[in-house]
């Protein structure tokens, strides 16, 4: 029932939801690709035993690990 409904939208519609959900896609491989990178990293900190040198804390963006 959606694609026959889709098929009547104007085309500039078509198009403009083709762009939204190839932009969808492209943020969703930049997140797990984030989410790998992240995990990686957590898992090097761990190995080198560099994390007891850093001292994080919360809050917003702004904030920033402090030796």
């Amino acid at each position: 029932m959606i694609k026959w409904i889709k098929r009547l939208l104007p085309r500039q519609d078509r198009e403009k939801e083709r762009e939204l959900q190839a932009v969808k896609h492209k943020a969703s491989l930049a997140m797990q690709r984030y989410s790998e990178c992240s995990t990686e990293i957590k898992a090097k900190i761990e190995q080198n035993h560099f994390a007891r040198y850093l001292v994080y804390e919360k809050g917003g963006s702004t904030e920033h690990a402090h030796n």
